[in-house]
């Protein structure tokens, strides 16, 4: 791998984990949201300290050029993440569902309630 893409990597992945921190710690990303960045880019910024890593992978899978290498893996964590947020998504739209399904039965008690006083008033 060229020392000019190493060092640009580096940077810009530095830059990214300095970002995903800055958000946990203004606590507008969740930690348990953010594990799998985190993880991302601490595994490309060892393949760009130690590229005997990325030569090696390469290696086992075929891959003629290393710096493909790292690409894939990075494909493969963004389809990680992915699969990750879908699966947040399908929670959070099942607990949305019961949720407005609860506010329904609730209003219909209320409304029953109300037209209830309303017959005892009269």
């Amino acid at each position: 791998m060229n020392v000019t893409l190493r060092i640009f990597l580096a940077v810009a992945i530095l830059f990214f984990l300095v970002s995903i921190i800055n958000l946990l710690r203004k606590r507008k990303l969740d930690l348990k949201y953010s594990l799998i960045w985190l993880f991302s880019g601490l595994i490309l910024f060892l393949m760009v300290l130690f590229p005997e890593i990325v030569y090696k992978l390469s290696y086992f899978v075929g891959i003629e050029t290393p710096v493909n290498v790292v690409y894939v893996v990075e494909a493969m964590f963004v389809l990680l993440i992915l699969l990750s947020l879908t699966t947040i998504i399908s929670s959070l739209n099942a607990k949305n569902r019961e949720t407005i399904q609860a506010l329904a039965i609730l209003e219909k008690r209320i409304r029953d309630l109300e037209d209830s006083t309303k017959k005892l008033m009269y």
